[in-house]
Formats: structure tokens, C-alpha cells, sequence
């Protein structure tokens, strides 16, 4: 979730203000029936499992301790069977921790995501992973500020056609995290989101993308390994096929994923849900990746002059220049834009602060699309985009027009 396409507010209606500020949570959970996700599509049943892992060979970014390595949450998400009489995982991990931080952190009251906590996924924790076959793998990279769970539906979906999933909070630059022994590490220590901007905005220039980059890359390196670094056993080595890697990312996450695109060979192909690119050096943007590369966002990046959250500032339009150059140098780029979205219409925020509940506060940043739109077209484009960069399938850019008067579908250049 980037910190730079909200506008640092959230729109509150005077007349209900201190009700919500009260109990909207609440209000909202007992009077709208508690929604999820849809369920995934495919045959396999979803197991997942939360690792601790530390990268000894760096030190942490936000620290001055030359002994503080860079330390990890990590999540993944595989092909199971024998889960449909089994507990499902919550939606996101460690949900009240994590949801009540995420509102501190937004000047939220922190009952105002109480039906967040209660979601549920599709994902059994602690299923085996199916034997004796072999699934390509996708990395995951939230957005600025964001979580590693907060694009479900569209990692669901791949795992339940028969993909694994990783994806780590990235420590720091997550809204919350969280150490092996379960305490909270929350966005830069405490400190405000316009605060982490100003702190680390000279770090936009490329590093901190570079380190995001650089989590991903040991992930990888991790999952080829017979132990993890916390000394568990690897069930996952035999299952994953590491010639079919793929890498998807929201926000920020969108960045990395095309910086990881460039700097991994082993990265064949990438997603970007409403990409922020603008930390990308020029020299990024101009260099062809060969490898097939998909944006999925508003509109306002096909056509800079439509209303839009991103085009208000010296950022959003350099943003809108790196992206434009990468369609122009990349071989082979693919542009979906959905009318009436903005950036969190990418990710599940819309979901967990349940914003059809009456009283529910009004989020800048969600857009009036119906979500259900946005999560449909999402699985379904990302699905059929994977399956033709990693599994050899066709790619109906062109024919994926289940709602075409809310979707714009183009190939680029």
C-alpha cells in the first residue's frame, strides 16, 4: 500500500463522527452479514505455513546495529489435499495484533477493524503438500505500508490451479510484523506513515526497492535448501520447479516485482497491481527485460487527464513516466486498467474494514468499483497470464472481457 497515493486522510462524515469513533466497528459487523473472499477456482486445496528467517548476510536497513540482521516473516502458500475437514487460517495472520496496529498506525480507533478479524481464508495451516509433482513458484511483494497478506483472493487462486506462493512481510516497511517469539515489529518503529516517507524518502531512489528486491531474492535462495535457516526441514524443495519462477507485487510491491524482473534470471515473469515505479532509476525503466510483464490498475494510467489518485503530486507523474517507458522498452507488456478503482481497490483493505457496513468510515484510496469486480478480474487475468508465461498456455488478453464496460484490456506497445 503506498504511502504517497493516499492523500494521509480518511474522509469522515461529521453528522456520525463520534458514533464511529465509538463503535462503527461494531455497528458495522453485527448489522452487514460478514463477508470473505470467493472461493478459489481451482482443484487443489490450499495449505500454508509461517516461517522465521533470518538473512545473516545483511545487516538491517533501519537500524544502526551492526548485529541486527535482516529478519523475516515469511508465509507460504502451497497445493494440499485433505483440508475440506480441517479449520480454515484466518484471512490474515495474526489478526488482531495486526489489524488493531494497522488502525493505530492510520489514526484509526482501534476497534474500527474488528471484522477483519474474523475473515477467514481458504488455507489449511499444517496440510502436507501434494507428492511427487512439481508447481511453479511466485514471490509476492506487498505495497509501502502493506501486508503479506493483503492480496489473498489473487494468491488463492494461483495455489488452488497449481502454483506456490511466498510472500514475507517486508520488515519495517510492513504496517506489522513479527519476530519468532510473536511480538509485533511494527512500520518503522512507531513512528507515523508521513514520518516513514520523510525518513525514508531518500531511499526512494532506488535502495529501498533494491532491499525489497533483495528479500525476494532470499526467499528463493532459502526454498532451494534442504533446511531452512531456522534449522526446519524444507517439505517444499521436491514440490517447487525452479526453472517456472514468477514474481507479482501491489503498490511498491509493483516496483520491486519489475526490479526483480531485471536483476534475477531466474524471475521469468512479473504482475504489478497498481505499480509504483517512480523509485526505479531511469536506467531500469529503459532496459528490456525480454520476459512478459503485466500491470493491472486504475484507468488513470491509460490516460493520465482521467481522475485518479496518483496524478496529484511530483511523484505520481514521474510514476506515470516510468511506466510509460517500461511498456515502450519492455517487448512485452500487457495493460488491464479498471474504471471507477483506485490504488486499494488492489488489495483486500476494502474487505477487512468491511466499507459496505453502515456507519463503516470512508477510506481515500478505494474507489467505488464493486470489489468483487476487481477481485474477479484480477484472479482470473493474473491466472491466465501465469499460465501462459510459466506454463506454456494461451493468453486471451484480448478475450477477457467478463465485465467490458468496466475493463479496458490493451497489449503494449
Amino acid at each position: 500500500m503506498s504511502l504517497l497515493y493516499q492523500k494521509n486522510t480518511f474522509k469522515i462524515s461529521l453528522f456520525f463522527l463520534a458514533l464511529i469513533i465509538q463503535g462503527c466497528a461494531v455497528a458495522g459487523s453485527v448489522l452487514v452479514p460478514l463477508e470473505s473472499i470467493e472461493p478459489p477456482s481451482g482443484k487443489y486445496d490450499i495449505g500454508t505455513q509461517v516461517y522465521f528467517w533470518t538473512d545473516n548476510s545483511r545487516g538491517e536497513l533501519y537500524t544502526t546495529d551492526p548485529t541486527d540482521y535482516r529478519e523475516l516473516m515469511v508465509q507460504i502458500w502451497y497445493p494440499a489435499q485433505g483440508g475440506e475437514n480441517y479449520q480454515k487460517a484466518p484471512h490474515i495472520t495474526y489478526p488482531k495484533k495486526s489489524i488493531s496496529s494497522i488502525a493505530r498506525t492510520a489514526g484509526l480507533p482501534t476497534s474500527f477493524g474488528n471484522h477483519g478479524t474474523q475473515l477467514i481464508s481458504s488455507s489449511v495451516f499444517g496440510l502436507s503438500p501434494i507428492q511427487n509433482k512439481k508447481f511453479p513458484l511466485i514471490l509476492f511483494s506487498h505495497g509501502d505500508g502493506g501486508l503479506l497478506n493483503q492480496n489473498t483472493s489473487q494468491v488463492e487462486e494461483l495455489v488452488s490451479n497449481g502454483y506456490i506462493v511466498i510472500a514475507c512481510n517486508h520488515t519495517y516497511n510492513a504496517s506489522i510484523t513479527f519476530d519468532k517469539e510473536g511480538n509485533p515489529v511494527p512500520y518503522k518503529k512507531n513512528i507515523s506513515w508521513n514520518e516513514q516517507a520523510q525518513y525514508h524518502k531518500k531511499y526512494y531512489t532506488n535502495l529501498l526497492i533494491k532491499y525489497r528486491y533483495q528479500d525476494l531474492a532470499f526467499l528463493l535462495k532459502t526454498l532451494k535448501q534442504d533446511r531452512f535457516n531456522d534449522e526446519s526441514v524444507n517439505p517444499f524443495k521436491n514440490n517447487i520447479d525452479f526453472g517456472k519462477v514468477g514474481a507479482m507485487g501491489h503498490s511498491m510491491g509493483g516496483g520491486t516485482t519489475y526490479i526483480a524482473m531485471l536483476k534475477n534470471n531466474e524471475i521469468k515473469a512479473g504482475v504489478a497491481f497498481d505499480g509504483w515505479f517512480f523509485g526505479l532509476l531511469d536506467k531500469d525503466a529503459k532496459t528490456n527485460t525480454k520476459k512478459p510483464f503485466l500491470h493491472i490498475g486504475q484507468e488513470q494510467f491509460l490516460d493520465r487527464n482521467i481522475e485518479g489518485d496518483i496524478n496529484y503530486s511530483k511523484d505520481g507523474k514521474r510514476n506515470f513516466d516510468i511506466y510509460n517507458t517500461i511498456l515502450e522498452t519492455n517487448d512485452e507488456s500487457y495493460g488491464v486498467y479498471i474504471k471507477n478503482s483506485l490504488h486499494y481497490s488492489y488489495t483486500d483493505i476494502k474487505l477487512i474494514y468491511n466499507q459496505g457496513a453502515p456507519f463503516s468510515l470512508t477510506l481515500d484510496s478505494l474507489g467505488e468499483v464493486d470489489k468483487k469486480i476487481v477481485d474477479k478480474v484480477m484472479d482470473k487475468t493474473v491466472l491466465n497470464f501465469f499460465n501462459y508465461a510459466l506454463k506454456d498456455q494461451p493468453f486471451y488478453i484480448k478475450k477477457l472481457d467478463t465485465h467490458n464496460d468496466q475493463v479496458v484490456y490493451n497489449k503494449h506497445p
